[in-house]
């Protein structure tokens, strides 16, 4: 086979000492609504992956984060992006969701609820096979779904899920799977299709998944390490959506070092970039070769995530005025250069329907001055704080070194220190008290839970309070649109007076691909990583 270029090779060199050093962050798209066809027969009852006959036919795509020794082809816990890339192409959900949180058929062609939504009713496409011949049934769902919410072994779901019970979710014949909840779950379908929810099959465990995924998607992991430069994939034959997926093979290259990546797609190395680092967005739009992909809406958070439980952030004073210090647009406007929109310390964005409110307050020096000296900081006895980050996304770090300019001027002290991105999600995310983080966004019952109910397997900010969580279980069981949009605001209101999460900023995300390809949309969620219709004509 064609050897890789030299350059390339170097960044395989480059991204392996990284990674040594420590380990870390649908349906189809309104243009491709033809990604629900209905199912063929696979003509073979397993396939075994090959290497294809012509490396120039794989598909070659740049990420920007390494999950390290974590790195996994379980479901079961997704805690970065690079991990989830790769889930994605192994496996498929019940149903997908589009850019705006609308749901579509995947595994299930369609689903209805009993009269008052506590019955919720799917059926499953027929004749779709896991990649080692085993037919898809309703008893793969169920077992995908119960060990989610396992109370022996939780997932990172668990808490997103929690009007879920084991005992609720039954499969009524092989294609047929209900959902029996206590109380009403009107948007059922959008809360259960979420990025964990990939269908392994019955009885599959996590030593098993880890490098041997198995599942009904668009394509076979070979030879699957989880630190190794590339990952591959190779086509699934037997796919059950007819014509796809249309490249033959994948190369994942994790490239971390945002010039070099760039560099990558620049010289033709990688087909598609992840990321592009907002400061090089300039040069990429001179370039003929490269197209620029970007969200329409709000994509991954920018986070401050402070322990409200460990001085100085168990004092809501010091919580608020840090909120007031930081200059939301100034952040947009220099850092992100016009691409991101203000956020409002919650995971819902401020032109959002259910946000609690649609503008954001500027920065206030002087009522955060006030607050920090009720608190008992002022310019002889300064608040000074530890910031841990990495660039696990482009602007991070420089959004860091903003807002230290900025807290200085309130008599905040932040000392920033600056980890490798490969190190951040393993050994300093959960682990100190004041970080930087980033989250997807996701429909609102989600957002506002994967990290703020007290039993939130991510608790980045040690938020534990039972009246929001009481929040979130009635907003969950409200039939009513109306109603359960205003208890989706008051726990965003919530946060965003009480938490200690200081989100300033949502970026819009924003990929590359060279102009010789096509079939590749960034989604909103930087996750979900569909490369079904993606093709290059060399």
């Amino acid at each position: 086979m064609k050897k890789i270029s030299h350059f390339l090779s170097v960044i395989l060199i480059l991204s392996f000492l990284l990674v040594a050093c420590g380990s870390p962050t649908a349906a189809p798209s309104p243009t491709q609504q033809n990604a629900t066809n209905p199912p063929v027969e696979p003509t073979q009852p397993t396939v075994e992956p090959t290497q294809p006959t012509v490396e120039a036919q794989c598909l070659k795509i740049g990420l920007s984060i390494s999950s390290g020794e974590t790195n996994s082809l379980d479901p079961f816990a997704i805690p970065t992006s690079e991990q989830a890339v790769m889930i994605n192409q192994v496996y498929n959900r019940l149903m997908d969701l589009d850019n705006n949180f609308v749901v579509h058929p995947e595994l299930a062609e369609s689903w209805e609820p009993n009269g008052d939504a506590t019955e919720w009713t799917f059926h499953l496409r027929q004749g779709v096979k896991f990649t080692d011949g085993k037919e898809l049934t309703a008893a793969d769902v169920v077992y995908s779904y119960k060990r989610l919410i396992d109370p022996a072994d939780p997932s990172e779901a668990a808490s997103s899920l929690s009007f879920l019970s084991p005992e609720g979710i039954l499969a009524v014949d092989n294609y047929t799977v209900k959902f029996v909840t206590k109380k009403p779950v009107a948007e059922l379908p959008v809360l259960i299709t979420i990025k964990n929810a990939w269908i392994v099959e019955d009885g599959a465990t996590k030593e098993q998944l880890r490098l041997n995924g198995v599942g009904t998607g668009p394509f076979i992991p070979v030879d699957f390490q989880p630190v190794q430069q590339p990952h591959k994939f190779v086509k699934n034959p037997n796919y059950w959506e007819p014509g796809l997926p249309k490249s033959e093979c994948l190369e994942f290259y994790v490239i971390q070092e945002p010039t070099t990546r760039i560099a990558s797609i620049q010289s033709g190395e990688v087909d598609i970039v992840e990321y592009v680092d907002f400061a090089t967005i300039p040069t990429l739009m001179g370039d003929p070769n490269i197209t620029l992909l970007k969200t329409s809406s709000a994509s991954t958070s920018l986070t401050f995530a402070m322990w409200v439980d460990t001085a100085p952030f168990n004092d809501l004073k010091v919580r608020q005025a840090m909120k007031k210090l930081i200059d939301r647009q100034a952040i947009v406007d220099t850092v992100y250069l016009g691409y991101a929109m203000v956020a409002d310390d919650n995971p819902i964005p401020p032109n959002s329907p259910y946000a609690w409110r649609s503008v954001v307050p500027g920065r206030d020096l002087e009522g955060a001055k006030k607050l920090l000296a009720e608190a008992g900081y002022g310019p002889d006895n300064p608040l000074k704080v530890d910031l841990y980050t990495a660039d696990f996304m482009p602007g991070v770090v420089a959004a860091a070194q903003m807002f230290k300019e900025q807290a200085a001027e309130g008599n905040v002290e932040i000392n920033i220190i600056v980890g490798p991105s490969a190190d951040h999600w393993s050994n300093v995310w959960l682990k100190q008290p004041f970080v930087n983080s980033g989250w997807d966004p996701r429909p609102p019952g989600e957002a506002l839970a994967i990290c703020y109910r007290s039993d939130a397997l991510y608790a980045e900010t040690h938020w534990k309070v039972p009246a929001y969580d009481a929040l979130l279980d009635e907003a969950n069981t409200t039939v009513d649109p109306s109603q359960r949009t205003a208890l989706y605001k008051q726990a965003g209101q919530m946060l965003t007076e009480q938490g200690g999460e200081l989100i300033p900023i949502f970026t819009l995300g924003v990929a590359a691909m060279r102009s010789n390809c096509t079939g590749y949309e960034r989604h909103i969620q930087s996750g979900r990583f569909d490369l079904r219709y993606a093709t290059c004509n060399r």
